[in-house]
């Protein structure tokens, strides 16, 4: 069994060559050319795979014999897989398209290549889990099972004292025994995952082999029989049933195979053999009266326990926060590299219209693999960035290089597709026009839009929605001067569309616009575009629907009030928040200290910090060898306290997040001064500018017809010269009697109730009140009493809390000085030139300034018990900004008259019902005429009167108009089989809990063509058309 990091401590292509061993032995391509012939040697071997994005590409290196051996193994069962996704995502710091997407993309490969359809979840080294991760990328994954090894101490010690190891996971409180799955942990138990101790075979292990012959001096037959019989035996009196699984292999383990088989083979036959005989110990516990080993997987091992026929315990809450001893409470990397968090959301984003006009594209077949669509680049790139160590964060720097490079690379490959087919579908034949894309818009950067209005040409701007509902935006594109009047005409209405000019603020790159043109982008259609031309004239005063420039003033040492069609927000003189409507809203800026065990010593009596009396070395490991220590492995020793418990020492870093003392009052940042408070006004947008502290600098804007506050805030560089780490915090202070509860959404999908110093699975004992109290927020927290609601929807993943009745803070960056000691080995100290070579090459050593990074809040006001509706109806806007592609002509040229084919386009022909989007479109590989649709319900039950209601939609009216549909498939969520198919083959596990009155199901209230989708459920189909047209596209 091998698990295999898609970038950690070397990039995802040294893991793979082998290169760079100076940072980690590693090299995945031997690990797999080893394994066949190993496991040809003898078919009572297995082996099980995990990560698609290194066998896929070790498998397409291999000649048409070597594929055919692996074939076979497959058939026969030699060679399994679990999980089947191109990684082993993360649960914390993922949002659940890029879940899905990296899932789809393995599972696509393994069903096209051999046919196979993973049934098992395997999540070993994710740090927590997800409700959403159980009941979607599980149970609707058509998996039996979801193992996983990493839960919290004090959780896992009750557990295996209770012999509660495994159980059923009810994770959806909307799905509820819909969506279960069975679930259970790895390893021996030990909050970890690998070989029991002492039985590592690896090269790289230095435990006893098996020495069997008995001539030798030193035959340890019976000895190491006795000791993995005992192990074995010690890990059956802490679960349920007749069987156990003993995971025999470890990250980029098996690189000679060959050794592990030849050990595992004496192992098993001689372990047999003397439980046959009767040579064995009796189990202590007296549960058990013999054992057999044999070769499995954890696909044989799950029906193995399912033929137990026991009643389970159910668990409803997820398995966050992740702590693995007492002061280490693995929240940090909620927040970690806050800008690769972003790059990876906006890859994923992007991803979504670019599958989108792939399957409008009517001029080429679909791909016949999952490799040869042309946005397999970016799809990859995104799917690799999932892994457990690349969102959350936790890589080294230049492996968080490598995956940003890895984006940027897949997202112009698919801009410049995507480009393309808008230009066949949009300009005529003989149009020398090309669209572009700008990458930076973000921070006002944009080549193509600045070079056109510097020229005084007109500019072609087309937005796309990749939303299934029709929206109404302001955009912001960079312009060179505000020295003229902009003229904004919206085609093929050719009507005028308001637009104001404003000057550019708080850019973090040198060749940024100095104005950017805001544009009312109106009602662009579903899935669909329209076209804006900005034209130019000399300056005069605006009419009313023509530009204008925003005026700004300085703070008169006055308070200040911006408003729209939907809120006012109030502020002091000196820029500091103040209300938003009717509900008082203050808004702090500050930092929490990072523990560092260094500092806390030497400086312990200037600080008032608490010396630690044991160094940070007992937490120290060597990655990538067996039987070295972290916090939740087992003693090596066998010794009685099973955990680590002295954490004193522990330092905050790229996992942890601990302040330097438990309990540390947020350091806040000054605000303005009021004469540095300056408002902007315009048509479209207002906004207050203020600052705090040196490095803090925000933007609080309202956009026309918008029901949010925007707040943009500009970090960094965040100030380390005093060799103290910090953890910047956004703070917000309401009146809302939200006592000790507050929620936060699981990757983007439903919504959970947390409580202060609580845990619903057991009692918790509480060390890190704050720290402990962190959750992953991966689009929105909000908190709620009977009169009024707060809710706060972020743009990537962060790190979340309500420490105080009333009060909602976002950690949004984290700049640390020490390394916490979970085998990364390196501060996160983000700079701007990053880092030299690692030795030998180098000394590691890091380039320039401390990083600034960018970012948005938006802030909504809602009435009593209504935050999650509140936060439902921007959550989507935010995570899928309209698409805008730039083009120019000369002044004067009528655009429309010699370039425009059509200068808009539709392509979902009926209005879906509000509470429906359709999440995905996609052709389906190798099928001439067919698409692949997930249509999802976004809110849940109880969470809006009428939009938490089931929702009917007619599948003929998904097409666009003149498409005919001859047929519709209901699939899994990951589209590698029938949905009827899975559930008829699925295993159904026993509760011990019996649920009252029967649920009825979204499938047994579908009429026909028309289906019916419940709340918070994803509904996934494969759509077979009559058309002629090769794309998904108007006739």
């Amino acid at each position: 069994m091998g698990g295999k990091d898609v970038g950690w401590l070397k990039t995802v292509d040294q893991y793979f060559y082998g290169a760079n061993n100076t940072i980690q032995h590693a090299n995945v391509q031997m690990i797999l050319s080893t394994l066949i012939p190993a496991l040809e040697y003898d078919e009572a071997r297995k082996f099980t795979y995990v990560e698609q994005a290194f066998f896929t590409r070790w498998y397409n290196e291999q000649n048409a014999k070597m594929k055919g051996r692996v074939a076979a193994l497959v058939d026969n069962g030699q060679l399994a897989f679990v999980n089947g996704g191109w990684c082993m995502h993360d649960e914390a710091a993922t949002h659940f398209m890029g879940m899905i997407d990296q899932t789809t993309l393995g599972h696509n490969f393994l069903k096209e290549t051999f046919d196979y359809k993973p049934t098992v979840g395997w999540q070993i080294d994710p740090f927590g889990h997800s409700s959403t991760q159980a009941s979607l990328l599980s149970a609707e994954a058509g998996f039996d099972a979801l193992y996983f090894g990493r839960i919290d101490y004090q959780d896992l010690n009750l557990r295996r004292d209770e012999r509660r190891v495994e159980g059923i996971w009810r994770a959806s409180a909307n799905q509820q025994e819909d969506a279960e799955v069975f679930w259970g942990l790895t390893g021996s138990y030990g909050g970890n995952y690998g070989p029991p101790s002492g039985f590592c075979y690896d090269n790289f292990c230095d435990d006893e082999p098996m020495m069997d012959d008995p001539a030798l001096t030193q035959y340890n037959v019976g000895e190491r029989v006795a000791s993995f019989v005992a192990a074995a035996y010690d890990q059956a009196n802490q679960a349920r049933g007749s069987h156990i699984m003993m995971t025999m292999g470890s990250d980029f383990q098996y690189e000679n195979s060959e050794v592990w088989f030849r050990n595992l083979d004496s192992l098993i036959k001689n372990v047999n053999e003397y439980a046959a005989k009767g040579d064995i110990e009796e189990d202590p516990n007296a549960n058990f009266g013999s054992l057999k080993l044999v070769y499995s997987n954890p696909e044989i091992y799950t029906k193995a326990k399912h033929e137990d026929d026991l009643k389970w315990e159910v668990k409803t809450d997820d398995f966050f926060p992740y702590s693995d001893c007492e002061q280490c409470f693995w929240t940090g990397y909620f927040t970690s590299r806050a800008e690769l968090k972003k790059w990876e959301r906006t890859g994923s984003a992007f991803l979504q219209a670019a599958r989108q006009i792939e399957a409008f594209d009517t001029s080429a077949a679909p791909p016949q693999s999952t490799f040869d669509s042309p946005t397999h680049d970016l799809d990859a790139a995104v799917g690799v960035v999932q892994h457990h160590d690349g969102v959350s964060g936790t890589a080294k720097q230049h492996v968080a290089d490598d995956y940003a490079w890895r984006i940027d690379r897949g997202f112009k490959e698919a801009a410049s597709y995507m480009a393309g087919v808008l230009k066949r579908a949009m300009l005529k034949p003989d149009s020398p026009l090309e669209f572009t894309v700008c990458q930076g818009l973000n921070v006002s950067v944009c080549d193509a839009s600045h070079e056109a209005t510097a020229a005084g040409d007109d500019l072609v701007v087309v937005a796309y929605n990749a939303l299934s509902h029709e929206r109404t935006e302001v955009v912001a594109v960079p312009v060179a001067s505000d020295d003229v009047d902009y003229t904004v005409t919206m085609y093929p209405e050719n009507v005028i569309v308001a637009s104001s000019v404003s000057a550019t603020v708080d850019t973090l790159d040198d060749s940024a616009s100095p104005f950017k043109l805001n544009i009312e982008a109106q009602q662009i259609p579903p899935m669909g575009a329209k076209t804006f031309v900005v034209s130019q004239g000399a300056k005069k005063t605006p009419e009313p629907v023509a530009s204008a420039t925003a005026t700004s003033r300085r703070n008169l040492r006055s308070p200040i009030t911006i408003a729209n069609e939907h809120t006012t927000v109030s502020f002091d003189s000196n820029g500091n928040m103040q209300a938003i409507g009717d509900q008082k809203v203050t808004q702090d800026w500050g930092y929490y200290t990072s523990f560092d065990s260094d500092r806390a010593s030497r400086t312990d009596a200037e600080l008032g910090l608490v010396k630690p009396h044991v160094t940070p070395e007992f937490l120290q490991y060597t990655p990538g060898v067996s039987g070295t220590c972290l916090p939740g492995y087992l003693d090596q020793e066998g010794a009685e306290d099973r955990w680590l418990r002295e954490s004193d020492g522990q330092n905050s870093g790229a996992y942890i997040f601990r302040p330097s003392t438990k309990d540390e009052p947020l350091n806040l940042l000054p605000s303005s001064s009021a004469s540095s408070v300056s408002v902007v006004e315009g048509e479209l947008v207002t906004e207050v500018h203020a600052t705090f502290g040196d490095w803090v600098k925000q933007t609080t804007r309202l956009v026309k017809n918008q029901p949010f506050v925007e707040i943009e805030w500009t970090v960094g560089p965040v100030p380390i010269d005093d060799a103290v780490g910090k953890e910047v915090v956004t703070r917000f202070n309401t009146p809302i009697d939200s006592g000790d509860t507050f929620f936060t959404d699981s990757n983007g999908r439903e919504f959970l109730e947390r409580k202060i110093d609580y845990r619903p699975t057991w009692d918790l004992e509480v060390f890190q009140p704050i720290a402990g109290n962190y959750y992953p927020v991966g689009a929105a927290i909000f908190i709620e009493d009977d009169e009024s609601s707060f809710a706060v929807m972020n743009d990537r993943t962060q790190g979340g809390a309500s420490l105080s009745s009333g009060s909602v803070e976002i950690m949004v960056q984290r700049r640390i000085v020490a390394d916490d000691s979970r085998g990364v080995g390196e501060p996160l100290d983000e700079t701007t030139g990053g880092v030299t070579p690692y030795p030998p090459y180098g000394e590691a050593e890091r380039v320039g300034d401390g990083v600034i990074i960018k970012g948005v809040h938006r802030i909504a006001v809602g009435a009593g018990k209504s935050g999650a509706s509140t936060a439902r109806g921007i959550m989507d806007e935010t995570f899928s900004p309209l698409n805008l592609f730039f083009t120019s002509v000369p002044k004067g040229t009528d655009f429309q008259a010699d370039h425009v084919l059509q200068a808009h386009f539709r392509n979902v022909a009926a209005v879906l019902p509000k509470q429906i989007s359709m999440i995905t479109l996609s052709k389906v590989n190798g099928e001439p005429g067919s698409f692949f649709v997930r249509l999802a319900h976004q809110y849940g039950e109880g969470e809006d009167a009428e939009l938490s209601k089931p929702a009917k939609v007619d599948m003929n009216e998904v097409l666009p108009k003149g498409m005919k549909m001859k047929a519709w498939k209901e699939m899994t969520l990951s589209g590698n089989q029938g949905r009827k198919e899975m559930e008829e083959n699925r295993l159904k596990w026993k509760p011990e809990d019996e649920l009252e009155g029967a649920r009825a199901e979204g499938r047994e209230m579908d009429n026909g063509d028309v289906v019916t989708i419940k709340p918070m459920e994803i509904r996934s189909f494969k759509i077979v058309t009559e058309n002629k047209n090769l794309g998904w596209a108007q006739q």
